[in-house]
């Protein structure tokens, strides 16, 4: 199978998100996938025009909107009323926010076989140390969201069905729930109410419906940290907001 991936990193956001996409494209080329990655200014919007072309999957790491999924520098790569055609015939995976919403329907409509994406902001925790060190991959908040977030493209290299990623990929949200329930650290519970957005929000749609979580895990509540020792990064416009 040929790969079509876009990781742009030029914020806080999309350096974790091109990271741990970096860990996706090593996979992939391990399983014999032929991968075309598009990398920090390589993912321009006339890059990304030339290349989806000759793909036949396409795994996007970035920021996103309703309407729009963006490549490096907010280039706008995909939108719903300009071409969203692009990915006809290509299974399609957006790991980013709000795409769900309208952009991924519309891809549907022009011909995506499937889709899967997060219909709310794409949340994750992450410690400020192991960001300026640049040691993303050993951030133990993070981990937990972007391990989960992976399992969806995963999924879909191996051949997975639609509805089988979209539940193998909430099963891992869940796994990784339970793990930080047990777990003594002060920014559990934030940890816990995030995975719980995330896993809540991630939705698969195929020309025959949409799969979505009909339940919720039990909310323990919006804990608020203490200190800097923790951030929530909400990937809508490229800001980020402490929790203070």
């Amino acid at each position: 199978m040929k790969l079509l991936t876009t990781r742009p990193s030029f914020d806080i956001a999309t350096s974790y998100l091109s990271g741990y996409g970096a860990l996706l494209v090593e996979q992939a080329t391990q399983w014999g996938h032929i991968v075309t990655d598009l990398f920090k200014e390589q993912a321009t919007t006339e890059k990304f025009e030339t290349e989806i072309v000759n793909n036949d999957m396409f795994i996007g790491f970035g920021h996103g909107s309703k309407t729009r999924f963006i490549g490096h520098d907010m280039q706008t790569l995909l939108q719903d009323t300009v071409n969203p055609d692009a990915v006809s015939g290509k299974d399609t995976y957006l790991a980013s926010c709000l795409t769900a919403v309208r952009l991924g329907p519309a891809m549907i409509e022009k011909g995506c076989p499937e889709f899967h994406g997060y219909q709310g902001d794409f949340v994750f925790v992450y410690h400020p140390d192991y960001y300026n060190q640049g040691k993303i991959l050993e951030d133990p908040y993070a981990k937990a969201f972007f391990d989960s977030a992976l399992t969806t493209g995963y999924a879909m290299l191996l051949g997975k069905e639609p509805f089988t990623v979209y539940q193998e990929t909430v099963d891992r949200y869940k796994y990784w729930w339970d793990w930080w329930k047990k777990q003594p650290d002060p920014m559990g519970d934030s940890i816990l109410t995030w995975l719980n957005w995330d896993r809540q929000n991630f939705v698969t749609i195929t020309p025959d419906g949409i799969r979505a979580m009909e339940a919720s895990l039990p909310v323990l509540g919006l804990a608020i940290p203490v200190g800097a020792a923790a951030v929530a990064l909400f990937l809508l416009s490229g800001s980020w907001k402490k929790l203070l």
